[in-house]
């Protein structure tokens, strides 16, 4: 018996170095050991990330006629100026280049990525950069705030002080001008950073803030089966060391964490609050672990008489307007 797939999904790093027809190799050999027909592949969502600087139209017709039927473009930006400060290797003329001819080569279902939440991005420019989205009319939309992450070269001029990011009152507000204009402009806002047409929410990505168990496969792919997290050497040449002297055995290949009762109430918590759905009230009360309950039900409803979370027809959630501080709020629901 095999293991049942729902979504096969290529991202991080650059998936698109691969060519079309190892990507539908690799598809074809994850169908011989799951449940899946080759033949109904195109049925799931098959998914791949690409910069738009790294495609052409052929490439795009070979990856449709090699199972995958969306893809998800990096975008970041419409502004010259700040693909170039972001060190992108793009333009917007070609972002846009990019999006028209993954609608040649027949993808119905196609996200873009925007970037928010850095001092350069004035009123304006957002405005200008979500107009642009909504012309071309994508079927998924994430949007993520810069974050400032260590051993780069935005963290070493934050640190000297040659960057200051912006304020998290106007992050707050950049925030709200997005889903506002996207939900005028005919997008659902579904998770905290994602919005899509109806019936075009990403299958696979749902699956993480559902708790599904999910297969990696790669230098630092993570995986989560039940109770046990496990991941990948991440570092490459240490990876190819083992991989070629392995001699049949992998597990040198791999680290794993096993997770508490606790672990996996407060990780339910941190991932099914992502969703504006929120979860189910009586779910959660039956996942707190023993002992722990009378006091997370005090903290709940004193979170609910101060309205940072609400219970909306049995599920509790994160108010609309919460959603900026929602890191926050999910914070203070985890058992310690």
């Amino acid at each position: 018996m095999g293991v049942p797939i729902t979504s096969i999904y290529f991202g991080g790093g650059t998936p698109s170095l691969l060519s079309p027809s190892q990507i539908g190799s690799i598809i074809e050999e994850l169908s011989n050991i799951s449940e899946i027909e080759p033949s109904s592949i195109n049925r799931m969502e098959v998914t791949i990330e690409v910069n738009p600087d790294d495609i052409s139209l052929d490439y795009l017709k070979s990856l449709k006629s090699n199972y995958v039927n969306r893809v998800s473009i990096g975008v970041q930006s419409f502004i010259d100026l700040h693909l170039e400060w972001m060190n992108r290797r793009h333009n917007s003329k070609r972002a846009i280049d990019a999006f028209n001819m993954a609608r040649e080569a027949g993808f119905d279902n196609i996200s873009l990525d925007l970037i928010f939440g850095f001092s350069q991005l004035k009123e304006q420019d957002l405005k200008y950069n979500i107009e642009r989205l909504l012309s071309l009319s994508p079927e998924h939309i994430s949007t993520y705030q810069l974050s400032i992450e260590k051993s780069t070269q935005l963290f070493r001029d934050y640190s000297s002080g040659k960057y200051s990011p912006p304020t998290d009152s106007e992050c707050n507000k950049q925030y709200y001008t997005i889903k506002r204009e996207l939900e005028k402009g005919g997008y659902y806002q579904y998770e905290i950073s994602n919005y899509s047409k109806e019936g075009y929410r990403a299958i696979h990505n749902s699956s993480y803030w559902d708790h599904s168990p999910y297969l990696g496969f790669g230098p630092s792919a993570h995986s989560f089966i039940e109770n046990r997290r496990f991941w990948v050497e991440s570092d490459l040449f240490r990876y190819l060391e083992i991989l070629e002297g392995s001699c049949g055995d992998i597990s040198k290949l791999y680290h794993q964490e096993i997770l508490s009762e606790i672990d996996l109430f407060n990780e339910l918590i941190m991932l099914s609050l992502r969703v504006l759905k929120g979860i189910d009230y009586n779910t959660l009360i039956r996942r707190c672990p023993k002992g722990h309950v009378k006091g997370f039900m005090g903290l709940l409803e004193r979170l609910l008489e101060d309205n940072e979370l609400v219970l909306d027809d049995g599920y509790i959630k994160i108010p609309p307007e919460k959603l900026f501080v929602s890191d926050g709020i999910i914070s203070s629901l985890f058992i310690l």
